[in-house]
């Protein structure tokens, strides 16, 4: 299993310009381009626990690392306070945004979508919680059946889930 850890120094700003390398010159040979844009809502709250942990397994994480990991997210609960009022809640999933952890772990939550079989006519790019699939192809009708069987393959895998 391949671990995609983010680029140094990238931004949204690279991910379009990868879009718009793959695109350009599609175009410009008469061929069609679909673009979809996935956004995932609330993707570090919902961070699946044992999603997470089954990437470490799978990224074959040193036991110890793993422990630590496993550790980390269990038994952790949430405070809020409001007018001398507080209340607990346990928290089961989620990375807290900004966190050390967050990133990494959002990275084992994603990479299987990353490293699903697409087509030889399919790029993905992806930025934090934002997936762009693209799909090139001779005709619109074409370009559409393709990125039906990729839009299927994602929903295959999410929802194994």
């Amino acid at each position: 299993m391949r671990i995609h850890p983010p680029p140094p120094q990238k931004s949204t700003i690279d991910a379009a310009m990868v879009a718009k390398q793959y695109i350009e010159p599609e175009m410009e040979r008469g061929r069609v381009v679909i673009m979809a844009s996935l956004d995932v809502k609330g993707a570090f709250d919902l961070a699946w626990w044992p999603a997470i942990l089954k990437g470490l397994r799978d990224a074959r994480c040193p036991r110890k690392l793993y422990h630590l990991a496993q550790d980390y997210l269990k038994e952790r609960r949430t405070v809020i306070t409001i007018n001398s009022i507080s209340m607990e809640k346990n928290i089961t999933q989620g990375c807290p945004q900004g966190s050390c952890c967050g990133p990494g772990f959002w990275n084992l939550q994603y990479n299987p979508l990353l490293n699903l079989s697409y087509t030889n006519h399919t790029k993905v790019v992806a930025f934090a919680d934002d997936l762009i699939i693209m799909i090139k192809a001779e005709s619109v009708r074409e370009a559409e059946n393709t990125v039906n069987v990729e839009m299927n393959k994602i929903t295959a895998l999410l929802t194994l889930k």
